[in-house]
């Protein structure tokens, strides 16, 4: 699996709903590996908390994105700066209102399209794998999210390729925190930095077992 520092270092990733534990972690291994980060929340504290990370590659935006009138003002203040990647952990900041998160997922990104089209980015869609005691309704909106990617990359012509992250919890009573960040950073760079050339990170899904919040 691709993941070597070289293929983030410099570049600029927007994490939005970064808050999670998942946040936490993506945004602390891509800035260890030379990205710089813009973390959106709406919490002012998990901001904080992201921000003590690595003060010099974080920086926060006390932002909600799960607001359609944030998102806008966002894209409008951002304009065409160039964004490598944009990953979207609403799915994990928001399980109870994953049906509001079908709409913010695009939403943010079709505010922030002219500085994806103009760094050439990528998106990124961290969802969860529903549980064994899921209901219905949450399985069918997980599912929704899965096909989210696929259906994004059609709007765009395919010009911005979109991929999901799926995250499993169990499988191991404690999973080791060190393996589990590790998966989800590798995980994150392939879909995100693979080379350009590389066609099956253009609407592709890969899943790590791990624990989601």
């Amino acid at each position: 699996m691709c993941g070597a520092a070289g293929d983030v270092a410099g570049k600029t990733i927007v994490a939005a709903a970064a808050g999670c534990s998942a946040g936490l972690v993506l945004a602390d291994g891509l800035a260890g590996a030379g990205g710089r980060i813009v973390a959106l929340d709406r919490d002012a504290g998990r901001c904080h908390a992201l921000a003590r990370l690595s003060p010099e590659r974080i920086e926060t935006l006390a932002v909600d994105p799960m607001q359609p009138a944030g998102c806008a003002r966002l894209g409008q203040l951002w304009g065409n700066t160039p964004i490598d990647l944009l990953i979207h952990l609403q799915p994990l900041r928001a399980p109870d209102r994953l049906g509001a998160v079908t709409s913010a997922i695009p939403a943010l990104t079709w505010a922030l399209l002219p500085g994806l089209r103009a760094g050439s980015g990528r998106v990124l869609i961290v969802n969860a794998v529903p549980g064994s005691g899921a209901g219905a309704a949450e399985r069918a909106c997980r599912l929704g999210i899965d096909h989210l990617a696929e259906f994004m990359q059609h709007e765009t012509e395919g010009r911005i390729a979109t991929n999901t992250l799926r995250i499993v919890s169990g499988g191991e009573p404690e999973p080791d925190a060190r393996r589990v960040q590790s998966a989800i950073v590798s995980a994150a760079l392939f879909l995100g930095f693979a080379a350009p050339g590389s066609r099956g990170v253009q609407g592709s899904t890969l899943t790590v077992c791990a624990a989601c919040d």
